[in-house]
């Protein structure tokens, strides 16, 4: 039984050129999924460039599971249109958590590792992990598939306990 215990916040910041779902627009919200747990952002009505900000959090699972995201367009009266889906590992980001207690980095700023857009991302560009004043921090940019266009902006934050640290 290795549960960490960590803690794992997603801001989803922003969506950019998302497709139109109604007449000229869509009403689009975030659903993001990891393991058993979902979460939604709150609908932004009649936008393609939506600014969310919201910070959606999730209990870590072990093992480490995708986070995946799927994009709808908000309907009164019908099933809501999908607009597109994603997901990014955060295995590298659990990783990178790791290394910051090995190297006991806490101030600052440091990068920990770099992520390179593969088939196990939707990654638009390459991604930095960094601890910042001992947080460990991923902003990345995801393509949307399954749809003719759109980007997804999410920033990573992981919280996990020191293993080596004494019990309070």
């Amino acid at each position: 039984m290795s549960n960490s215990g960590g803690v794992l916040k997603v801001v989803v910041v922003q969506g950019k050129r998302l497709v139109v779902r109604d007449f000229k627009t869509s009403d689009p919200y975030v659903k993001l999924k990891l393991g058993d747990q979902v979460a939604k952002t709150k609908v932004i009505n009649s936008c393609l460039n939506p600014v969310w900000n919201e910070e959606l959090t999730f209990t870590l699972p072990e093992p480490v599971e995708t986070l995946k995201l799927e994009v709808f367009d908000k309907d009164r009266f019908k099933a809501d249109d999908q607009m597109g889906n994603a997901h990014v590992n955060i295995q590298p980001l659990v990783s990178a958590a790791r290394l910051k207690h090995i190297l006991k980095v806490s101030t600052g700023e440091t990068t920990l590792r770099k992520v390179i857009p593969d088939s196990q991302n939707c990654l638009v560009r390459e991604s930095c992990i960094n601890c910042v004043n001992g947080e460990i921090i991923q902003e990345v940019w995801l393509r949307l598939s399954g749809v003719e266009s759109g980007e997804i902006e999410l920033k990573l934050k992981l919280e996990i306990p020191n293993p080596s640290s004494p019990p309070s």
